[in-house]
């Protein structure tokens, strides 16, 4: 029986009892050591309904080097199951545990992990109980907190138990139940169970030191003698407590018997107490079967034919810790010698048998390193990695070894580790090759840290090191480095970048020429600049063969363009658009979501411009919470300003002021000048949709006004057009006459066909009555880059008719506005649009909202979900493309038909879900 935890004892009954009604639901006990978090996740394993099956897992330390280790505690019941699988999922999950060896991404075995389980709970509800997790290797402390972040109807709880101050495993978006000392009542009827001889004195020094730890309650009294509980022994000064209670286990193994056998530190150090390996490295076996089981006997460890496990964990830290270094040399040396040749639990046991430099073990700790790599365990790798680095003989070899480590804990989202190994192999080498090398990790850590400035210039100089000697290398530094400078609104440094490209040219050619070209130009523009040449169209397009040549191979590097507008300015946005989809479906389909936000951003960008809001927020929302899983700050900042945009034009106020506070919170600070830039633009549409002109024109000026904190070169490109009718709304033509100046110097709108109907739209607000009116007709003929630009200028064409008292082609317009906002689900400009016709004497009533309104009330995964079901994808299919569970999509389903109005799965075709097929291209 449990005291003192009635309320905890209550919340885990509840979430158990949960998944007997369909409900799913995660909670991770925190506290310290010997707080009672072991105790009451067996008192839930004891007490679970007989019809919920339970899966177990215990953390070791030993195991941490091992990628996977615990998830294949918790899925090796169900492996029976792996065929029912999709295909990518099995071989993640065979290579992973050893069973093949196709190389795969993390995120795709934590997928496998969470559609097993969601097939073993159609049978019946699942309870996976996790202790000491924070012992797990993180690979399975990865995959098991992506799985509990993402249960929802699978009839699946799970319960993890995790020391606190550790920091090894954070678990970012689970519920946290913290266990603290026991009530006094609570802990004195425990220490009377366990101490019920000790005198009064006597039991109040040992309440008074346990302070309410149940661990300490229950164990201190066994290490005081008899004479000490009953006071005729004076107590110690310090009674061991918390971390020092591993002495007090120290003190039962040593009484076990008199000159014990070295089982029990063999079995602390092996992994997963395979008893035939310990006996085998034993040197007397019988000796060590005495000894195991005199250690079952005092309850310190449990006995079968084949495995051993450790009661309480502090039992193995205690042995290994007290054991002489000579000693520990030996166990690991006898452990090594009877596992196989390939078996890469030798491979660590040699590493910590061994002294001083070794270069055959660190090459061995290599080949380690890559297979875990090539499994999707870089933590594991990483750490093999710096292992090899300390046993390397020579500075070079260190080096290396030290700077793949660092690129490991970058993948591993771990960039408080990479910088400071980075620094370390700096100090050792000189050799150009291996510092450009550097230089590429130090300078994508630091953009991702939201430092664009810094790493430009990082990057810059490490493709100094290598122009002449290795050309691949120094072409990827220096497209990394125009990232860094995009987004940082350095257009000189573009042009510092352009120059040195033109000095080098790899075998690869994977560097296309017109991104070359388009490079040199932008090096030439500014905010308030006039551009170099006559206008932007002498940026050499990319042909319909030759998209972005990152966009489309297998190498998928989606990322490394830095400019997302771009391709829409140049006319490319078609098979940018497509090339992109591409490439993110590619990253998707092998799994690798921890890419994805990255990839993300440009193809968000260019949905958002050209309409697709519905795939834009989905994509976003996707990519969002993987973004901020894995430590992308940045990428999190600017997917936030994208959503931020979207929710201005459909009216969501709050959202949009919530979403930019987050962005603006992170991108001002670190100066992310395009992620400022489009929150302000954000921010300022949302200022125009309620109607607060002068306060749209204020946001808005952020962007286009150099120095300001959203200012950005390019981005005002797209921003000036509504801070001209900001001002037109607000009353002050000569403030928009001049950015509408401002914006041909630096656009050159006139040669820009993406920019035509906004430009011929400006300047008919700004024109004499006569000159209007063909200016409005211009810009209605021309390819509206979207169904909410094409309505915005039907919208200004009506209002201008209507003041002029052509009230029949002003209704005509007026109603070609309010059928392209409601399309596009605008829904400040559609309220635009009625005003205006009943301003010119129409009686319209308020649209009823229909199906095809109903998705813009869906939340962004049961918009995602819905649309990929209208294709005609499977449960299956969807789950593994969302990274969920076929029982959620499920789930989501059965929501979100009544919102739909619809009753089956087929009428999901009729529903309308974008604006338009080919948005690039809107002629009205």
């Amino acid at each position: 029986m449990i005291l003192g935890r009635e309320r905890e004892q209550q919340r885990l009954a509840d979430l158990v009892r949960g998944t007997r009604q369909g409900r799913s639901g995660s909670v991770v006990l925190r506290g310290p050591a010997g707080i009672g978090k072991s105790a009451l996740l067996d008192d839930v394993a004891h007490t679970v309904p007989p019809d919920v099956r339970v899966l177990r897992v215990v953390g070791v330390e030993s195991e941490v080097e091992l990628c996977c280790a615990g998830l294949h505690q918790v899925l090796r019941p169900l492996l029976p199951r792996l065929d029912r699988l999709p295909d990518p999922q099995a071989e993640a999950i065979r290579a992973a545990f050893g069973l093949g060896s196709a190389p795969v991404d993390r995120f795709l075995v934590s997928l496998a992990g969470l559609t097993l389980l969601s097939d073993a709970c159609e049978e019946a509800p699942v309870a996976v109980l996790v202790d000491d997790a924070h012992r797990l290797d993180p690979a399975s402390a990865d995959a098991l907190a992506f799985i509990a972040r993402r249960i929802e109807a699978e009839r699946l709880v799970m319960i993890f138990a995790a020391r606190d101050g550790c920091g090894r495993f954070d678990a970012p978006g689970l519920p946290e139940l913290a266990l603290g000392p026991l009530p006094p009542d609570a802990a004195e009827k425990l220490l009377s169970r366990t101490a019920s001889e000790a005198v009064r004195a006597v039991r109040q020094r040992l309440l008074r030191e346990a302070e309410g730890n149940p661990l300490a309650l229950c164990e201190l009294p066994t290490a005081l003698t008899a004479e000490q509980l009953r006071g005729s022994t004076p107590l110690p000064e310090h009674l061991p407590l918390n971390t020092r209670l591993q002495q007090i286990y120290l003190d039962r193994t040593a009484r076990l018997s008199d000159g014990h056998s070295d089982a029990l530190l063999l079995a602390a150090i092996e992994h997963d107490g395979d008893l035939t390996v310990i006996l085998d490295a034993s040197d007397d076996r019988d000796a060590a079967t005495a000894d195991l089981y005199a250690a079952a006997a005092a309850g310190l460890i449990d006995l079968d034919e084949q495995r051993v496990r450790f009661r309480h964990p502090l039992v193995r830290s205690a042995l290994y810790q007290a054991a002489p270094v000579r000693t520990r040399h030996a166990a690991h040396h006898a452990l090594a010698r009877g596992l196989a040749a390939d078996d890469e639990r030798r491979v660590w046991h040699l590493a910590a048998a061994t002294m001083g430099a070794d270069d055959t073990v660190a090459d061995l700790l290599a080949l380690c390193a890559d297979r875990s790599r090539r499994a999707g365990g870089v933590v594991t790798a990483g750490r093999a990695l710096r292992r090899a680095a300390a046993f390397a003989t020579t500075p070079r070899a260190r080096a290396r070894w030290l700077i793949d480590a660092a690129g490991c804990a970058w993948e591993a989202s771990d960039p408080a580790h990479a910088l400071p190994l980075l620094d370390e192999a700096e100090t050792l080498v000189s050799e150009p090759a291996l510092r450009a090398r550097s230089a590429r990790v130090r300078g994508t850590v630091i953009h991702a840290g939201g430092n664009p400035a810094l790493a430009c210039r990082t990057l810059l100089d490490g493709a100094r090191l290598v122009l002449d000697g290795d050309a691949g290398l120094a072409e990827e530094l220096l497209v990394l480095a125009a990232r860094s400078a995009w987004v940082a609104n350095r257009p000189e440094e573009l042009g510092r970048i352009a120059a040195l490209l033109a000095r080098t040219r790899s075998s690869t050619g994977w560097v296309p020429d017109h991104f070359r070209a388009q490079l040199a130009y932008l090096g030439g523009l500014s905010c308030d600049a006039a551009p170099r040449g006559d206008s932007p169209a002498y940026l050499p397009r990319a042909t319909a063969d030759r998209a972005p040549l990152w966009y489309c191979t297998a190498d998928a590097r989606p990322w490394m363009w830095p400019p997302a507008f771009l391709p829409h300015l140049m006319g490319d946005t078609e098979s940018a658009l497509d090339a992109l989809q591409r490439a993110v479906a590619s990253l998707r389909k092998n799994g690798a979501l921890g890419a994805l936000p990255l990839s993300v951003l440009p193809l968000v960008s260019l949905q958002l411009i050209t309409g697709q809001w519905t795939a834009a927020t989905a994509h976003a929302t996707e990519a969002l919470l993987p973004a901020d899983e894995t430590g992308q700050r940045a990428a999190a900042a600017d997917l936030r300003a994208a959503l931020a945009w979207i929710a201005a034009a459909r009216g969501e106020g709050d959202r949009c002021r919530e979403l930019a506070e987050q962005a603006l919170d992170f991108a001002v600070p670190q100066g992310i000048a395009s992620t400022a830039a489009l929150t302000y633009w954000a921010l300022g549409l949302n200022a125009l949709a309620e109607g607060k002109a002068s306060g749209a024109a204020r946001l808005l000026r952020e962007v286009t006004t150099p120095g300001a904190q959203g200012e950005h070169f390019m981005m005002s490109w797209l921003v000036l057009p509504d801070l001209v009718e900001a001002y037109v709304r607000a009353g002050q033509p000569e403030l928009a006459r001049s950015a509408l100046e401002q914006w041909e110097r630096c656009a050159a709108p006139a040669n820009v066909p993406a920019l035509h109907t906004t430009w011929q739209r400006c300047r008919a607000l700004l024109a004499a009555n006569d000159a209007a009116d063909s200016l409005f007709a211009a810009a209605l003929t021309a390819d509206a880059p979207s169904v909410f630009e094409a309505g915005r200028t039907h919208l200004h064409y009506g209002e201008w008719l209507r003041r002029a008292r052509r009230i029949k082609p002003a209704r005509d317009h007026l109603h070609q506005a309010l059928k392209s906002f409601q399309a596009a689900g605008a829904a400040p400009w559609a309220d635009m649009a009625l005003c205006e016709l009943r301003a010119a004497g129409e009686q319209v009533e308020e649209p009823a909202p229909g199906p095809g309104d109903a998705p813009h009330r869906l939340t962004p995964r049961e918009l995602e979900i819905v649309r990929l079901a209208a294709q005609g994808m499977s449960n299956s299919a969807i789950a593994a493309r969302l990274f969920l569970s076929p029982r959620t999509v499920g789930h989501h389903l059965y929501k979100v038909f009544p919102k739909l109005g619809i009753t089956s799965r087929h009428q999901l075709r009729a529903v309308r879900l974008e604006v338009a097929e080919r948005p690039s291209s809107v002629r009205t």
